[in-house]
């Protein structure tokens, strides 16, 4: 039961932050028209995975990467690491 609700969860953001990564190629959030249907879906996801990117965010801007922001990788990563030692641990 463990092992299934780990993999659920984690499977959840990762998800999510893949779609959040596609999405962003496509949607305007917060310029003009930002009221379409990716633009809205992309604004709830960033919501619901912010708390995990932040993280990423305060240790990438000490970083300079130029226009990319890689803390969606940053934060797949600690998941896929997270979910790891769990897994490790059951």
């Amino acid at each position: 039961m463990y092992i299934i609700f780990v993999n659920l969860i984690t499977s959840i953001f990762i998800w999510a932050l893949v779609i959040q990564a596609v999405l962003s190629w496509f949607a305007n959030p917060y310029g003009r028209g930002s009221y379409g249907l990716i633009s809205t879906i992309y604004r709830g996801l960033s919501s619901f995975t912010y708390p995990l990117t932040y993280p990423a965010r305060l240790i990438l801007s000490k970083i300079n990467t130029g226009p990319m922001d890689f803390s969606l990788l940053l934060t797949m990563l600690f998941i896929y690491a997270l979910r790891r030692i769990l897994l490790l641990l059951a």
